[in-house]
């Protein structure tokens, strides 16, 4: 990033979700300029670099090494540090440890609610940190629905009288589908118009758009916001990612089934679903993934789609690093987690066979 477009501590602090954080120390360090935002929930002071902004949950100073982590990563040359406390977890101890600390190396030190997810600040700052090149080419838009009261709000007159959650719910999805339908179609006739071609289709939560080439970023946005306007989507109703051509594979099983499972040899996607419908398999699966989807809830934390992640890119680490945001050190540290909490070695063929079949099974069930 260019000199005169970086952004310091004292700038990204007023970005949501961050604004909702606080400063409690380092005051000094605001004016230190932010190139990257880690997470790091494991002793990596070695692997901070200058410019770091690193997130982390790791508060529990009474547990071995934790201590010595947190006094490390004040005294590094991390942009500044941002703590999420578990709601479990007594942070006075932490603030009186770490408070003077901060302030002696004026290393900015922010307190963040718990209910914040770190996946959603890096996805608001890490593209003003670190923008995509102007020609990074796009070949698939995914709009995930978030909120449902917009469309109970225009549905409310028809289902007033009505307290059946589930009635409520399929209208919620009618209006829902007629809205994503509609900028479907708006996408398409712009895209048309701009020499493209692009297919849709549409789920009870996802709205996906697949372009036969893979125009640049600029061009997909300009005509995703067009799309937006002219079909009246609500800005806050739906999130919005956009894939390189090297990830398209990543989403293809938030088709619906019909088009998911082709008339054509079988495939890993097919093999998943045959998989899915039978209560055996499923409750191997459960048993395999569920350590990991606990930690993810209890502690916030991102294992399985880290583990989706890794099987995409092979069990290379490095490639994985990358698509994932992370520094190598972190990644191997979720590894060890992943293998510790399952039982199962991903170097191992078949614990990776079993590992690879439970996380194609839950992303069709999440998908659904």
């Amino acid at each position: 990033m260019s000199e005169d477009s970086s952004l310091n501590v004292a700038a990204v602090l007023t970005i949501p979700p961050l604004d909702q954080g606080s400063v409690v120390a380092g005051h000094r360090g605001l004016s230190r300029e932010v190139h990257w935002v880690d997470i790091i929930h494991a002793p990596a002071e070695d692997f901070v670099r200058p410019g770091d902004l690193v997130l982390t949950t790791g508060a529990d100073i009474h547990q071995p090494g934790v201590r010595d982590f947190l006094v490390s990563l004040v005294s590094s040359p991390a942009a500044g540090i941002v703590l999420s406390p578990p709601p479990d977890v007594d942070a006075h101890d932490l603030l009186e440890l770490l408070i003077p600390l901060a302030d002696k190396h004026g290393c900015p030190f922010v307190l963040l609610p718990w209910e914040i997810a770190f996946a959603d600040v890096q996805k608001t700052l890490l593209p003003l940190v670190s923008p995509s090149p102007p020609d990074t080419r796009v070949q698939m838009v995914i709009g995930r629905r978030v909120r449902d009261d917009f469309l109970r709000s225009v549905s409310d007159n028809s289902v007033r009288s009505v307290s059946d959650n589930t009635l409520r719910s399929v209208s919620d999805n009618s209006l829902w589908s007629e809205a994503a339908d509609r900028f479907a179609k708006a996408l398409h006739e712009l895209a048309l118009a701009a020499g493209l071609t692009v297919t849709s289709s549409v789920t009870d939560d996802l709205v996906m758009s697949h372009f036969s080439s893979a125009p640049t970023e600029s061009t997909v946005s300009g005509l995703v916001d067009s799309a937006r306007r002219l079909s009246r989507l609500p800005d806050d109703l739906v999130t919005w990612a956009l894939l390189a051509p090297a990830h398209g594979h990543a989403v293809a099983v938030a088709a619906p089934v019909s088009q998911a499972l082709p008339e054509s040899p079988a495939g890993p996607m097919q093999f998943a679903e045959v998989l899915r419908q039978h209560p055996r398999s499923m409750a191997t699966i459960l048993q395999t993934l569920q350590p990991l989807i606990d930690y993810d809830k209890t502690r916030r934390g991102q294992l399985v789609h880290t583990l989706e992640i890794l099987l995409d890119e092979a069990t290379n680490t490095s490639a994985a690093a990358r698509a994932l945001f992370l520094n190598r050190h972190s990644l191997l540290y979720r590894i060890k987690l992943i293998e510790e909490l399952t039982g199962l070695s991903l170097k191992n063929p078949a614990d990776r066979f079993q590992l690879e079949v439970s996380v194609r099974v839950h992303q069709i069930n999440e998908a659904r």
